[in-house]
């Protein structure tokens, strides 16, 4: 990669964070909301390569992506109440530490509270279950969540990403 390759990606992460704080203001007209989604799915699948993951046949980079990120999470479903921290998001789901296991593919209503302080709340499945010692890590997919809340979630998602890219 060239000096003048560096430069490049140094202007293109400052313009995306600009347009970034526009759609985080809903200030997008047509044509910059087209090349935001077009930019993140760029950036998510930037991310992805350097995390080493791959992506699914049939899904997105920004589908795929999961950054660390702890926000309050209470989850309501057969009999039990959890109030807990999530440990990673992405727009698919999210993944947190459990003192007990739940079963896969249960349904658990959700309550997600953003670093705004908004929350959004919708439905969630269990898609994976791991014993971590005592706690279980357990990963949930979002299950009929509106667009809007979809959106919502995204960007604090690539909040989360552009926090872990140095401004230049």
């Amino acid at each position: 990669m060239s000096p003048t390759d560096w430069t490049s990606l140094a202007e293109w992460v400052t313009a995306f964070r600009a347009l970034h704080a526009q759609a985080r203001k809903s200030k997008l007209d047509k044509r910059d909301q087209a090349r935001y989604e077009q930019d993140r799915e760029v950036l998510a699948k930037a991310l992805l390569i350097a995390q080493r993951l791959s992506i699914k046949p049939g899904v997105t980079p920004r589908q795929t992506l999961r950054v660390s990120l702890q926000l309050p999470v209470e989850l309501e479903g057969g009999g039990r109440r959890e109030k807990t921290t999530t440990l990673d998001l992405g727009v698919g789901g999210f993944a947190t530490m459990l003192p007990k296991p739940m079963s896969v593919l249960h349904r658990f209503g959700f309550v997600l509270t953003l670093k705004d302080g908004k929350s959004v709340s919708g439905g969630a499945r269990v898609v994976n279950v791991q014993r971590k010692g005592k706690p279980f890590r357990v990963a949930f997919a979002f299950e009929d969540l509106p667009q809007a809340e979809a959106e919502r979630i995204s960007l604090e998602v690539f909040d989360a990403a552009l926090a872990t890219i140095p401004p230049v």
